[in-house]
């Protein structure tokens, strides 16, 4: 696993790799898939206690791929504009490398979906009473992270060809 950027310019700072992971709206993880293809899949999810959660139905494709995938990467872009005339894109990216555990403590799943609620559907009067509901049933993994790297390419910096 790479930890460092080759741009180090281009490195984010902690406080705005966080925002990044916290405001994102969905983010593309990488799975073990069938016959050693990788199936990468966009996911909603939520920063919450220092991981990156995820859930979802407990059967089809992307559960088993799930329950074969323990190391992986987890991928979320802040920014993506395209400049023509500088043949660029201007971008902040975060990337988490870590470890894929099932969430099965109760308490930590309820905590874990009331957080992305909140974030998806705050202001949603039975949230609360829906996930209560689906409890028992909901599939939920949690990404423990042990590499965060944030990136980011913006016209000035590709202007002035200070890329590192």
């Amino acid at each position: 696993m790479r930890k460092e950027l080759v741009r180090t310019k281009q490195t984010l700072s902690e406080e705005k790799t966080q925002e990044i992971l916290r405001d994102g709206v969905y983010g593309v993880l990488a799975l073990n898939g069938d016959d050693g293809y990788l199936y990468s899949v966009p996911l909603s999810y939520i920063l919450y206690d220092g991981s990156i959660y995820f859930h979802g139905s407990p059967r089809g494709y992307k559960h088993d791929c799930f329950a074969r995938t323990k190391k992986t990467s987890f991928s979320v872009v802040g920014q993506s504009e395209v400049v023509p005339k500088l043949r660029a894109n201007n971008y902040k990216s975060v990337t988490v490398w870590g470890t894929l555990k099932p969430v099965t403590d109760l308490n930590e799943k309820l905590e874990a979906l009331l957080a992305m609620a909140d974030k998806y559907s705050k202001g949603v009067e039975d949230n609360e009473e829906e996930i209560q509901h689906s409890l028992q049933y909901v599939f939920m993994m949690k990404l423990v992270p042990e590499c965060i790297t944030g990136k980011e390419a913006d016209e000035e910096v590709r202007r002035t060809g200070k890329l590192g």
